[in-house]
């Protein structure tokens, strides 16, 4: 056993949680290491600490929010964004169902219509996974000069179309500014404007025809990964856009932010953040598992 592990590891380990009620219950206050209450889910505890987890305690009023939150404090919140919604709304689409709006609904009615919310990153649309979003314009400002200066830890799962050659790689491609037919592309030359984009992947687990790819950004760019993958020949299965065009209908590009760590933008504490991959992209893994073919 390692030195230490996260609390809501330790938890669902000893108290038979599962990973989501085991970090809704720290979130709430319902948790103790050596006698004090700690609210974060990604603490690490030492082997030997006591951990107690009391389910009758009451609970920390919270602001009570429609989407899942692996982490909720006063200025911050880092929300576990479904397939399907948006992160912001598009523009002109003012009532476009995002976690931008939602979270704006919810702080509304708890701190009135002057409540504040901005994304410090955004997920595609058809991207699951975790979300940081500033509930106060001081973190906001602070938040996305801490992601421009790469403090922000980003991984995702990425299930891709073939098998990489390679165990690990390392993808350095700029993206060009300039979209042709709504879509981003690598850039052709230098002389072409564009951004550096660096992609890191390891492969995880192997399978006929697909691979699960363990992914980590030096850089953020739009459609970064779907596109970096693309370039190597092992684009994102159910990517419409970048990906084969033989998809099932109401597939999505099985892409999952299952990782995010970084300095709480006004206090300095770390926060460390996973979560599992949604119900569609665990029933994918286990067909491929199985060795069952996708109908």
């Amino acid at each position: 056993m390692s030195e230490d592990e996260r609390l809501d590891v330790r938890v669902t380990r000893d108290f038979g949680l599962s990973r989501r009620k085991a970090q809704d219950a720290i979130g709430a206050g319902q948790v103790d290491v050596d006698s004090v209450r700690i609210r974060d889910a990604g603490h690490r505890v030492a082997v030997g600490r006591a951990v107690a987890y009391d389910p009758n305690r009451r609970r920390d009023q919270t602001i009570r929010l429609s989407l899942p939150a692996a982490y909720q404090g006063d200025d911050l919140v880092v929300v576990d964004k479904p397939p399907g919604l948006l992160t912001v709304p598009t523009d002109g689409g003012m009532h476009d169902d995002s976690i931008l709006s939602r979270l704006r609904a919810d702080l509304t009615r708890a701190r009135g219509p002057r409540a504040y919310v901005g994304a410090l990153h955004r997920l595609d649309r058809g991207t699951s996974g975790l979300v940081a979003m500033a509930l106060s314009r001081e973190c906001h400002a602070a938040g996305r000069a801490a992601f421009r200066d790469h403090a922000f830890l980003r991984r995702y799962l990425a299930l891709v179309e073939g098998v990489p050659k390679t165990s690990s790689g390392t993808i350095d491609l700029p993206i060009a500014d300039e979209y042709e037919a709504g879509k981003r592309h690598i850039a052709r030359d230098d002389d072409e404007p564009s951004r550096h984009a660096v992609t890191h992947y390891r492969v995880k687990e192997r399978f006929s025809r697909a691979a699960l790819l363990e992914v980590e950004l030096d850089t953020g760019r739009q459609h970064q990964i779907r596109l970096h993958l693309r370039a190597i020949s092992h684009p994102i299965v159910g990517d419409g856009v970048y990906g084969s065009k033989e998809r099932s209908s109401g597939s999505r590009p099985f892409l999952h932010a299952c990782k995010l760590a970084f300095p709480h933008p006004l206090t300095g504490e770390l926060i460390d953040c996973e979560s599992e991959p949604p119900k569609d992209f665990a029933d994918a893994l286990r067909r491929l598992r199985a060795g069952i073919s996708r109908r």
